[in-house]
């Protein structure tokens, strides 16, 4: 075996080691492998934001002196100089400028994100259940598409009633109709069961990934005493 895989494999053990110390209690090990996670990420993120964002997008276009991308360059280095003067108590206000141009530009991209990836897909999946080429089968109606599209259609309604008049009660403070409470209730199963799915699906994915790394100890170990 090369001896830098032998020398990766040690460290992989050691940190998993840190890592299931933690079922013993809140200790020095375990912090010290979070630290170091932090760190590695933190480093990774820096470099991938300084080869992948700040020389090719400021540093190169900043050398091409008197043409368009030049001028166009001239916009993010004034923007980076005010958020480099908030670490001057002084000049902190500097930096509002920038920030609200990112708040702004971000909630703009995850807004039209959110409006075309899932709000817009789903509204579609919704209302393409009551197809009428779902709703035949075999020149007949199709009564199993019938009663799955009605229960989607019941469960994103009532869970907008669970959502919508749950706040309006808060704000209110008065006593939901016993039919508005009853959609609410059965709007509340619903999210119950979609956030029990989402537990499984993270739970089964944590333990995939336990499992793997448990196999990758077992053939590391397996091929060190064989060399």
């Amino acid at each position: 075996m090369n001896p830098m895989d032998i020398v990766l494999g040690v460290i992989g053990i050691a940190l998993s080691v840190m890592i299931f110390s933690y079922l013993l209690g809140d200790n020095f090990f375990f912090r010290a492998a979070l630290y170091i996670l932090v760190g590695v990420s933190s480093g990774f993120a820096a470099a991938v934001l300084v080869t992948k964002v700040i020389l090719p997008r400021l540093v190169e276009p900043l050398s091409r002196n008197g043409t368009d991308a030049f001028w166009l360059g001239l916009v993010p280095l004034a923007l980076c100089v005010l958020l480099v003067l908030m670490l001057v108590p002084r000049t902190v206000k500097a930096g509002t400028l920038p920030l609200a141009f990112l708040a702004g530009t971000g909630a703009a991209v995850a807004i039209a994100g959110i409006s075309r990836g899932t709000l817009a897909p789903q509204l579609l999946s919704v209302v393409n259940r009551f197809s009428p080429e779902l709703l035949r089968a075999n020149a007949g109606v199709n009564w199993g598409g019938i009663v799955e599209a009605l229960f989607i259609l019941l469960g994103v309604i009532s869970v907008l009633f669970y959502f919508h008049h749950r706040l309006s009660r808060k704000s209110a403070g008065t006593q939901r109709p016993l039919l508005v409470e009853g959609i609410s209730s059965v709007g509340q199963i619903f999210l119950g069961i979609s956030l029990g799915m989402l537990f499984v699906g993270f739970f089964s994915a944590a333990l995939t990934a336990l499992i793997a790394r448990m196999l990758w100890l077992k053939e590391f170990i397996l091929a060190l005493l064989a060399g």
